[in-house]
């Protein structure tokens, strides 16, 4: 039954696809989230699965969640394997100002960035923020990915995941989720004591993404069509 595994790298319109995976899967999803903080549990599949793959694999229809590739890599290897992308300068961008507006005060990452005391650019030098995405591929080639949902182009990469998939034409209610917004935050009025992104910030912020960018770029050429 297992027939996708999803990596929803953070802030990369994720959450938007995880309602489409719904309409599609409905409560055969298995939604790994929450480990993405800890490497070893981003990467290591849990006991309980591997006890238990057999059974896993019959009521389970996709693997969805913050986890990186190699999590899953060698428990099942043929089951093909799609990831969420965006630009890696605005999705750097994202996050930053996720946790500048929502952070977690208790991980010392966002308090600092939360007091004021880490800048964006200082934010994108961390290997695992301005190459995140590459982070969660590490160990797959972007060409090998079956599919790959590009928040840029949402709604042509979600189309186009259903007709691969075998769903057809996208449903009323999946062209319905399409045209939802995007949750950016930019919106949203910066109360708070963190560091305003300036204008420069986006150009300083690319030269920490180097592989992200490599990424992205490919992965346009690959599953977005001319």
């Amino acid at each position: 039954m297992l027939s996708l595994i999803s990596i929803h790298i953070p802030k990369t319109a994720g959450t938007n696809f995880t309602e489409v995976l719904k309409t599609l899967h409905g409560a055969a999803i298995h939604f790994d989230y929450g480990t993405e903080r800890n490497l070893q549990d981003a990467r290591s599949c849990s006991p309980k699965i591997l006890a238990e793959t057999k059974a896993f694999r019959d009521r389970t229809a996709a693997i969805h969640g913050h986890f990186h590739y190699l999590k899953y890599k060698d428990v099942f290897p043929d089951v093909p394997v799609i990831a969420t992308l965006r630009h890696p300068v605005a999705r750097v961008i994202s996050q930053y100002r996720h946790i500048a507006l929502h952070g977690d005060p208790n991980v010392e990452r966002h308090r600092r960035i939360m007091d004021g005391e880490m800048s964006v650019v200082r934010f994108a030098k961390f290997p695992f923020i301005g190459n995140a995405q590459s982070a969660f591929l590490e160990g797959i080639e972007v060409e090998d990915l079956d599919h790959a949902i590009i928040q840029e182009q949402f709604g042509a990469t979600v189309r186009s995941f259903c007709q691969k998939a075998g769903h057809g034409q996208a449903s009323k209610t999946i062209e319905a989720l399409i045209g939802r917004s995007i949750n950016a935050r930019n919106g949203e009025a910066w109360a708070t004591k963190a560091i305003p992104i300036a204008d420069n910030d986006p150009k300083r912020i690319a030269q920490f993404c180097d592989k992200d960018l490599d990424i992205y770029d490919r992965a346009l050429k690959k599953f977005v069509k001319a």
